[in-house]
C-alpha cells in the first residue's frame, strides 16, 4: 500500500479543520493527473531506497555510538538523553541545511552542492578507520576527561565519530521529499516521509536482536560504513534521475517560506517540543532501574517512530475520537500504576508508559499531520518539526536537571500535552469540546469517582472509608451513562451536552494533576538531603525506626550508617563482616596495606582501615564524595577512618588507565570493583582491556580482586568467569548472606592468582567454588552483550 500510494495523488481533504487557515488549505488533487515518467515503479525505487537506507543507517548509528559512550559514565540514563539531544541538534542542522538549497530555483546546484558534500564524508572514511578502530569508532578515552563536563564530553564524542555523515543522512529525506515532489507534482511525498520512519523502526528494531549479540563494535562499525558508501552510490543514482527530469514550478508562486504563517509554524514546532519532551522524560524513568541498553531504548524511541508511521500514512488513521480518550485512559493507567502506596510490578508500569507515550505522540504527530502544508512547503514543516525536537532535547537534557530536584519533567510533558489537546480541540468547531455527549460525560465522573478515593489515600489514609461510597456511586454514574447512550442512539441530532462534557474534563483534568503530583511529593518522604545531576537523583533518607541514613540513587539504596555512637563505625549493609570484601579485608595477613575501590558509595569500607593503611576510592559521581566529605558530612565513614584515605573523582577506569601511563602504580593489595549493584551498570569495567588495567596496579599474584556483582536484573557470573579464564585467576564466591542487620544480603566473587589469598579458615568457611554452572562470556571494549545475562 505504501509503495503503491506513492503512484497516485494523495487526495486530503482538510475543509472542516479549523486549526488550517482558509489560504493554506491542501486543494484536492484532480481526478486525472498526468503522472510523469519518473513516478515509474523502476524509477520510483531508487528514491523510496535511499530515502530507507538514509534513515535505517541514522538509526543503527544511533544505538551503536551510544552503546559506545554509555559504559564511560557509569551507564547514566543521562547519557541516552544527551546522545538523543545531539541527535536532535544534527537533525535540526540537516533540516535547516535542506530547506536553504532547497529554496534555490534550479535543482542542479543543490544535486552538486550535496553530492560534494557526501563525497567529502567518504573520503574521511579511510583516514578515520586508520587512526581509529573503524571510521566511526574513536577510542575508549578518546575526548572523555573525567574532569570535563559529561554533557558536553558526549557532545564532543559523538560530533566527532558521526557527526559529518549524521548531518548529511538527515537532510536526505526532506530534500529527496522536495526533489521528488518537484519532479513528480501529482504525487504526495509524505508517504516518503512514513516510508523514512519505517526505515528508522527497522533500524532500531534490528540491532538489539541481530546486531548487537552477534557482532562485535569493531565490526558493526565497518559493516556502517560499507552501508554508508552503498547509501551514496544510490543517491548518485537517484541524482542523476532528477537532474535529467522534467521540474514543474512549485504552485502559488513565491518563496515557500512566504506560504506558511508564524503562528502555524510555532504550533508544529510546540507538538513537535511536547512529543520530544514526553519521549526523553518517559525513558528516564523506564531506564533509571533497569539498565540502560539499547534494548530499553528501541522501546520508547519504536513507539515515537510508530506514531510518525501511522500519522503520515494516511489521513484517516489519526482520528481525534479514538485518541483523545485513549490519552486520557493512558495518562489514569500510570497515575495508578505510580501511586507510592501501591504494589505495581515493574513490567505493569513499563506497559502503561509505554502506552501514554504513544497515545501522547499520536495526538502530537496526529495534529501536525492534520495540518500540514502542501509540497511546496514541506521543508518549512520538517524543519519547524526538527526545532522542535531540539528544543524539547535541550529542556530534558540540559534544562531540567539543572531546575527540578526529581523527573518533573515527566509529569509536566504529560501536562503540556493535555494543555495542547484541550487547546487544539476548543479551537475545533467539530470537536468533542463542542459536540460533547452526555453518556461520555457520565462515563468519565464516572472514573473520576473511583480514581479520587485511591488518589485520595495516598496522601490521607484515613480517607479509604469513602472507598465503597465512590464506588456505589461510580457504579451508578456508568449505568446513567449506559442508559444515557443508549437515548442518543434514537436520537442522535438532540444528544449534544457541552457544558456538561467540559465539566467533566475540568474534573478529569483536575484528578490528572493531583495524581501526577503525588508520586513527585511521595519522593520528599523521609529524605533529608536531595540532589541532581548527570548521573541522576541522590537522596539521603532517615529511617527512623532503625536509627540510620541511607543513601538512595534512584530506588536502589547504596549504603547507609546508624547514627547512635555505638554502632556508627560498624561496616554496614553490602559490606558487613560475612561480605566477601569485609572478610579479605580484614583477614589480610599484613599491614600496612593498600586498597582500592571503584564505586564509594557512603564510603562504608573506609571503617575496615588500621593505622597506615591506605583506601583509595575512585568515584564518578561528584555529589557522592560532597555527602561524605563536606564540613558536616552525612556520611562519615571518610572523616572517622583510622586509615589514611584518598578519593580520585572521575570514572574508575580511566583514572587508573591514565595513572598506568604515567608509572603511577598504585600496587593494591585488594581492588574493590562496586559499581554493579544499580542496574545500570558500567560495562566498561568488567572487560578484558580493563582487568588488564587492573592487574598492572596489583601488589603481586597473591593480591586480590573482589567483584560485587549483587543485582536484581543481570547475572554477571558469566561475565567474571569470561574474565576468570582469561587472566587465568582462581575464584570463589562468598554466599549470599543477610543475617548482618538491614541491607547485608550480598554477592562476592573474590578473584586471585594465589590460591593461598582465597584459603583463609573464615573464607573457606563462607565461600564456595564458583562458575560451575555458568558459561564463560568473555567481554571487551570491542563486544559486550547484556541480553544473554538477564536474569530469566
Amino acid at each position: 500500500m505504501l509503495f503503491r500510494s506513492l503512484y497516485w495523488p494523495s487526495v486530503r481533504v482538510t475543509a472542516q479543520d479549523p486549526t488550517v487557515a482558509a489560504p493554506e488549505r491542501v486543494v484536492a488533487a484532480s481526478a486525472a493527473p498526468v503522472v510523469p515518467a519518473i513516478v515509474g515503479l523502476a524509477k520510483l525505487l531508487p528514491f523510496a531506497f535511499v530515502i530507507f537506507i538514509s534513515a535505517f543507517l541514522l538509526f543503527q548509528a544511533e544505538l551503536l555510538e551510544g552503546k559506545q559512550v554509555l559504559p564511560l559514565f557509569g551507564g547514566a540514563p543521562a547519557v541516552w538523553s544527551v546522545c538523543l539531544l545531539i541527535y536532535q541538534l544534527l537533525f535540526l542542522a540537516g533540516y535547516g541545511y535542506a530547506h536553504a538549497i532547497a529554496s534555490w530555483k534550479s535543482l542542479r546546484g543543490p544535486l552538486i552542492v550535496h553530492s560534494a558534500l557526501l563525497g567529502v564524508s567518504i573520503l574521511s572514511l579511510g583516514p578515520l578507520g586508520h587512526v581509529w578502530s573503524t571510521p566511526i569508532r574513536p577510542g575508549v578515552g578518546w575526548g572523555l576527561q573525567s574532569d570535563s563536563d559529561p554533557t558536553w564530553a558526549v557532545a564532543k564524542f559523538l560530533l566527532g565519530a558521526i557527526g559529518l555523515p549524521f548531518f548529511l543522512l538527515s537532510a536526505t529525506s526532506p530534500l529527496l521529499q522536495h526533489w521528488f515532489a518537484k519532479v513528480a507534482p501529482g504525487s504526495s511525498p509524505y508517504r516518503l516521509y512514513a516510508l523514512s520512519n519505517v526505515g528508522s523502526l527497522l533500524g532500531l528494531a534490528s540491532y538489539p536482536l541481530l546486531v548487537e549479540p552477534f557482532l562485535r563494535l569493531r565490526t558493526q562499525g565497518w559493516i556502517w560504513a560499507g552501508g554508508y558508501v552503498l547509501f551514496c552510490v544510490c543517491y548518485l543514482s537517484s541524482a542523476q534521475a532528477i537532474a535529467s527530469a522534467p521540474v514543474s514550478a512549485s504552485p502559488g508562486g513565491g518563496s515557500v517560506a512566504a506560504r506558511v504563517q508564524v503562528p502555524r509554524r510555532l504550533l508544529w514546532a510546540v507538538l513537535a517540543a511536547c512529543a520530544s519532551v514526553l519521549l526523553l522524560a518517559t525513558t528516564n524513568l523506564i531506564c533509571q532501574n533497569v539498565t540502560a541498553i539499547p534494548f530499553l531504548w528501541v522501546l520508547p524511541l519504536s513507539l515515537y517512530l510508530i506514531s510518525f508511521i501511522v500519522c503520515f500514512e494516511s489521513d484517516r488513521l489519526y482520528r481525534r475520537g479514538i485518541f483523545h480518550p485513549a490519552f486520557a485512559v493512558a495518562i489514569a493507567l500510570v497515575v495508578l500504576a505510580t501511586l507510592p502506596n501501591g504494589q505495581t510490578s515493574y513490567s505493569v508500569q513499563l506497559v502503561a508508559y509505554s502506552a501514554l507515550l504513544f497515545a501522547g505522540c499520536m495526538v502530537c504527530h496526529g495534529e501536525a499531520a492534520r495540518t500540514r502544508p502542501g509540497p511546496e512547503s514541506l521543508t518549512v514543516f520538517y524543519l519547524s518539526i526538527a526545532t522542535g525536537g531540539a528544543l524539547g532535547g535541550l529542556f530534558v537534557s540540559l534544562i531540567a536537571p539543572r531546575i527540578f530536584p526529581n523527573y518533573w519533567e515527566f509529569p509536566l510533558a504529560v501536562l503540556g500535552c493535555t494543555a495542547l489537546l484541550l487547546s487544539l480541540a476548543r479551537r475545533d468547531r467539530s470537536s468533542w469540546w463542542y459536540t460533547g455527549r452526555p453518556s461520555l460525560a457520565l462515563l468519565v465522573v464516572a472514573g473520576a469517582a473511583i480514581a479520587a478515593p485511591v488518589l485520595a489515600d495516598a496522601v490521607w489514609p484515613w480517607n479509604a472509608k469513602w472507598s465503597r461510597p465512590a464506588g456505589a456511586c461510580a457504579a451508578l454514574l456508568a449505568t446513567a451513562a449506559v442508559v444515557q447512550y443508549a437515548r442518543e442512539r434514537r436520537k442522535p441530532a438532540a444528544s449534544t451536552s457541552p457544558l456538561f462534557m467540559r465539566g467533566a474534563a475540568r474534573i478529569a483534568l483536575a484528578l490528572i494533576t493531583a495524581g501526577l503530583t503525588i508520586p513527585q511529593r511521595a519522593e520528599f518522604y523521609h529524605v533529608v538531603a536531595q540532589s541532581r545531576n548527570f548521573y541522576g537523583i541522590l537522596s539521603v533518607v532517615s529511617v527512623k525506626a532503625e536509627n540510620y541514613l541511607a543513601l538512595r540513587h534512584g530506588n536502589i539504596v547504596h549504603g547507609f550508617q546508624y547514627q547512635d555512637s555505638e554502632r556508627a563505625r560498624l561496616a554496614t549493609g553490602y559490606y558487613a563482616q560475612h561480605s566477601g570484601a569485609n572478610i579479605v579485608i580484614r583477614n589480610w595477613p599484613h599491614h600496612p596495606m593498600r586498597v582500592g575501590i571503584i564505586g564509594m558509595g557512603v564510603g562504608t569500607l573506609a571503617a575496615l582501615a588500621q593505622p597506615g593503611d591506605v583506601f583509595r576510592f575512585y568515584e564518578i559521581n561528584p555529589d557522592v564524595y560532597t555527602w561524605s566529605s563536606s564540613e558536616h558530612p552525612y556520611f562519615t565513614y571518610l572523616r572517622d577512618s583510622p586509615g589514611q584515605v584518598e578519593v580520585i573523582l572521575g570514572d574508575g577506569r580511566l583514572s587508573l588507565a591514565r595513572e598506568a601511563a604515567l608509572g603511577d602504580l598504585q600496587q593494591f593489595d585488594v581492588l574493590v570493583l562496586d559499581a554493579f549493584s544499580s542496574d545500570a551498570i558500567p560495562m566498561h569495567l568488567l572487560t578484558r582491556e580493563a582487568f588488564a588495567i587492573y592487574e598492572k596496579h596489583l601488589r603481586g599474584p597473591g593480591s586480590v580482586i573482589a567483584v560485587h556483582i549483587s543485582n536484581l536484573t543481570l547475572d554477571l557470573q558469566p561475565v567474571v568467569a569470561g574474565v576468570a579464564a582469561e587472566f587465568d585467576l582462581h575464584a570463589v564466591r562468598v554466599y549470599p548472606l543477610g543475617d548482618a542487620g538491614p541491607l547485608s544480603e550480598s554477592d562476592w566473587i573474590l578473584l586471585s592468582r594465589d590460591t593461598a589469598s582465597l584459603g583463609g579458615g573464615e573464607l573457606v568457611s563462607r565461600s564456595e567454588p564458583v562458575f560451575g554452572h555458568a558459561r564463560p562470556i568473555l567481554w571487551t571494549d570491542d563486544y559486550c552483550d547484556l541480553l544473554h545475562i538477564l536474569r530469566r
